[in-house]
């Protein structure tokens, strides 16, 4: 730990009380010389408790002169300055002032302390009354407009801070548009360069951070000055109102009601915190009963619930994003996949990093299976893979590499026969839902059903007949389905080296695939019952029944 600074107890050798105050002194400004500003201000301190120890000796000739002592003070006063001691060195200004009241460092020297703390209207104050003893002072006359211009910024930005529009209801306080906020955010980052230790200034600029979208910027400063001893109670209230923003920007609204009833716990009667409230409240209303829906697979009226918050005004910012990612999850459980990719969209605009949306995108563009989506899909893949190579989740990234091949799998067999497609059913389409797609195509595409047809469009049924045959013997068979979406190719399912399954040629049945046969049976008791091709209805003769559609 480092020693506590108590520069009045500064410990010497023996010989130190020996030293006059003049050698005290020249010991600071070497201290001093070598940047070492505790020693010097320790030096320092001991030439000024020596100079007023003479001075208190009326007997004493070589006694310190005022001025002098005040040279002492304005010293110590510059070593302050270096280790951003300002209180102190106006304190020590002061003295000096008080002893030399025409002493123009000291003027000078407090009126940058006083900048640095932000209180620039006491140091143009300083500045104006050194200028009394030297009104044509080139350094007191720049000083002066330095801090007029610092004013300027600063109004300037309190200015832009301000432009809300007071008819909207959200946000429930002052926040300008994008535009105003970093105009606002540049002049206060020019103040701040040169008062760094205005601590209240610290408010306008979490104000600016959340207007230009900052977000975690903001809610960094706000929580180191949430505590600080220099705000007044108004400031308080905003820093807390700006920081309950930012959480629900963040998605964190429940911490942000919380932060809001810290407001009216001690400030009943605050509109702008009542306001917000009310906005937090409603709004966590809404998701909570859209979460109970989607709980209890209650999916269609989670949708809808989700699809009302969304629209509700103050939702904002990642709490959005996680809200078009909830119905997301809701649209998956659909197994509406273009809704999924469409809401997982929305929150990654929001939020470019959010990982799970970026995932269940890819995972849906992947159920989709053209060519063009399954790239999309190992684009998203590699997004995460960067995303975690940045933050070094190593797990992440193995997880991403298992997905990136799969991924490239199924742009493979996108460019190649799609059985999926061919069936006319989606790559999560359970057995019966292939099923009951197969009948259908089969017995429409069924070459006994186009006897009447040109050659051409016979050759084209019984080839799309084939294809459709083709497809259900592999989808209908676990053994063949696990190994085509592993990536085995087509002409390889049969091969014992590939995998395991059995060869079943044309309208093979081994495995579940229909028998052409009884396909003609049905489409000829079809003619025969209904009198022709059009208005088929529901047929027999197959286990559970279909209908043509």
């Amino acid at each position: 730990m480092e020693p506590e600074d108590n520069y009045d107890s500064y410990d010497s050798d023996e010989d130190t009380p020996h030293l006059s105050h003049g050698e005290h002194k020249q010991n600071g400004n070497d201290s001093y010389k070598k940047k070492d500003y505790r020693s010097a201000i320790a030096h320092y301190t001991l030439a000024i408790e020596t100079a007023k120890e003479e001075q208190e000796d009326e007997e004493n000739p070589t006694k310190c002169d005022p001025e002098t002592l005040a040279t002492y003070y304005n010293n110590r006063a510059a070593a302050f300055t270096m280790i951003l001691q300002f209180d102190e060195a106006v304190t020590d200004c002061d003295e000096a002032i008080a002893l030399q009241a025409s002493f123009l460092k000291a003027y000078i020297r407090k009126s940058k302390a006083l900048t640095s703390l932000g209180k620039l209207d006491n140091a143009l104050a300083t500045l104006n009354r050194a200028a009394i003893h030297d009104p044509n002072n080139t350094t007191i006359i720049s000083a002066k407009n330095d801090i007029e211009k610092l004013q300027q910024r600063i109004e300037l930005a309190r200015s832009l801070l301000n432009k809300q529009d007071q008819s909207k209801d959200y946000p429930p306080f002052p926040l300008p548009n994008a535009r105003d906020g970093k105009q606002a955010l540049n002049q206060i980052m020019v103040v701040i360069a040169s008062c760094p230790a205005w601590r209240s200034i610290l408010v306008e600029k979490t104000q600016a951070l959340l207007a230009v979208g900052r977000i975690d910027e903001a809610y960094t400063t706000s929580t180191s000055l949430i505590r600080s001893r220099d705000t007044n109670n108004h400031h308080n209230s905003l820093l807390v109102l700006y920081r309950a923003y930012a959480l629900q920007q963040m998605g964190n609204i429940e911490d942000a009601i919380k932060h809001i009833k810290q407001i009216l716990a001690g400030d009943p009667d605050n509109k702008m915190a009542f306001s917000f409230h009310k906005l937090l409240r409603n709004l966590s209303k809404k998701k909570a009963e859209a979460d109970n829906f989607y709980k209890s697979r209650s999916y269609e009226q989670a949708v809808e619930c989700y699809t009302e918050a969304l629209e509700m005004t103050g939702c904002v910012g990642q709490y959005k994003a996680k809200l078009y990612f909830n119905r997301a999850c809701c649209n998956a459980n659909l197994r509406k996949h273009k809704n999924v990719i469409e809401d997982c969209s929305s929150a990654i605009d929001i939020d470019d990093e959010y990982t799970k949306a970026i995932l269940r995108r890819a995972g849906s563009y992947l159920i989709l299976g053209e060519e063009d989506d399954c790239q999309k899909a190992i684009n998203d893949y590699q997004t995460v893979m960067d995303l975690a190579e940045k933050k070094g989740d190593e797990d992440q990234m193995r997880e991403m590499k298992k997905k990136l091949r799969e991924a490239q799998v199924q742009l493979k067999r996108s460019k190649q026969k799609d059985f999926y497609k061919i069936l006319g059913v989606s790559r999560d389409a359970t057995e019966n839902e292939i099923k009951k797609s197969y009948r259908k195509s089969a017995l429409k595409w069924h070459p006994d059903r186009h006897a009447n047809s040109s050659e051409e469009e016979k050759t084209e049924a019984e080839k799309i007949f084939r294809d459709i045959n083709h497809a259900y013997e592999v989808l209908s068979d676990p053994q063949k389905k696990a190994k085509y979406d592993s990536g085995v190719d087509i002409e390889d399912l049969d091969n014992p080296h590939a995998g395991h399954g059995g060869h079943g040629g044309f309208g093979g049945h081994g495995h579940g695939g229909m028998d052409p046969n009884i396909l003609f049976e049905m489409f000829m008791r079809q003619q025969g019952g209904m009198g022709g091709m059009g208005g088929m209805g529901g047929m027999g003769g197959m286990p559970g029944g279909f209908h043509f559609g």
